[in-house]
């Protein structure tokens, strides 16, 4: 078994304390000794830290136990914030929504932009006004409909940034950590977070409008992307009903959506599939019939549960936040 250097062991333990306080919002010395395992002495000297940084502020008004008076220690959600900038589909469109959101993942401000103030020049100008604004903004996550490849974007349906390093261009101006995600993957992310189940495998399908179908897996909270992050790109799959054609007829959307649900199931036996479609003639009956058609292909259980997801914004936006945070919570190493 690997060892861990005291410095190791005392970031790790930090660490812990930010996610307990964070999901707790403030916590006394004892309620954090037993929530988090480490003892009172140990408790005691790393919050001194996070006081001193201001990532953990003491309470005013403390509580009152047996005639002393017991600190209350609150997690600082605007000690830092983050830039949540997500790509997507709206009236047959791509836009960017622009979030700043704090560590309790509350979304604190947020902006619109059309595609036409999203190509590389514009929008370093817009990323530049949130930053100067909020000069508190230490990552940018971006939600993209395409994929980072060999650290450019190989894969993206909003065609003036195609191509691009993205990450090298935002870090090089700005000096702050980048992530990028893909869209599907963000609201599978997203989606699965909100049930807080483990050991759980979740596939999302999500067919935009005018743009190629993508699909999303999460297996025990994590995204499964592949090697080279391509894990999803149905567009590659050799469907008889994988023509070009957007936005496509509903029979074609039909077909596509069985035929992708039966190479899913075939090859990871999900516990849950939802799909995501901005086809707003594809409805809960013409699911129902596919599933009647793929149990006849299934009938070994129990047909794995599929759902018409109710909300890909709110997906979507909820998976960027959790990474967001999960990168900010663990900054120090």
């Amino acid at each position: 078994m690997k060892s861990h250097k005291p410095r190791n062991i005392k970031n790790h333990n930090l660490n812990v304390l930010r996610s307990v306080l964070r999901e707790n919002r403030s916590l006394s010395t004892k309620d954090l000794s037993a929530i988090s395992g480490l003892s009172v002495v140990s408790i005691n000297k790393l919050l001194s830290e996070l006081v001193e940084t201001g990532e953990v502020t003491i309470q005013e008004n403390p509580a009152i136990t047996g005639g002393r008076r017991a600190s209350i220690y609150q997690f600082n959600q605007h000690f830092t914030h983050f830039l949540v900038i997500q790509f997507t589909e709206k009236n047959q469109d791509i836009i960017a929504l622009f979030h700043v959101c704090n560590l309790f993942g509350e979304v604190i401000e947020e902006k619109e932009f059309t595609k036409d103030e999203l190509i590389w020049d514009l929008l370093k100008q817009n990323i530049s006004v949130f930053i100067e604004k909020d000069p508190s903004i230490s990552s940018i996550i971006f939600g993209i409909p395409g994929v980072e490849i060999e650290d450019k974007l190989k894969i993206m349906d909003f065609e003036p940034l195609s191509h691009l390093n993205l990450r090298q261009l935002v870090q090089e101006k700005f000096g702050i950590q980048v992530i990028i995600e893909n869209d599907i993957n963000a609201a599978t992310l997203g989606y699965a977070v909100e049930l807080n189940t483990s050991d759980e495998i979740y596939v999302s399908l999500y067919y935009p409008e005018n743009y190629p179908p993508g699909a999303g897996i999460v297996y025990d909270g994590k995204l499964f992307r592949g090697k080279h992050g391509l894990s999803g790109e149905i567009k590659h799959l050799p469907l008889t009903s994988n023509e070009d054609i957007f936005p496509k007829p509903k029979e074609i959307l039909v077909k596509n959506i069985h035929e992708a649900l039966q190479v899913v199931i075939s090859m990871y036996d999900p516990t849950r599939i939802v799909i995501y479609t901005n086809h707003l003639d594809f409805s809960k009956d013409d699911l129902e019939n596919i599933r009647t058609e793929l149990t006849q292909v299934f009938p070994y259980f129990e047909l794995t549960d599929l759902r018409l997801a109710e909300s890909f914004q709110e997906d979507y936006l909820r998976g960027l936040i959790h990474l967001g945070l999960e990168n900010l919570i663990h900054y120090i190493e």
